[in-house]
């Protein structure tokens, strides 16, 4: 049940398998929890600290300056 309930959450995220999953499995080993074994609401906590680390991330790179391959001005913005 576990693992199923994990592949669901994993697959409906639109991320790729192989990385969602490695990270996830990386938060519930550092939680300390069974991987076979997981609740609903600790996978809940487990998607909760995911989605910090990942907003965190990108308010690092944020802060640090994004580079942008090219400059686009706001009036080129929705134009095709």
């Amino acid at each position: 049940m576990a693992n199923e309930l994990f592949k669901k959450v994993t697959d409906a995220t639109g991320l790729p398998s192989d990385l969602i999953t490695k990270e996830l499995n990386q938060i519930v080993n550092n939680k300390g929890i069974q991987s076979d074994d997981l609740t609903l609401d600790e996978l809940r906590v487990v998607m909760a600290e995911y989605l910090r680390e990942v907003i965190l991330q990108a308010k690092f790179k944020f802060e640090d300056g994004i580079e942008m391959e090219e400059e686009i001005s706001p009036e080129e913005l929705g134009k095709e």
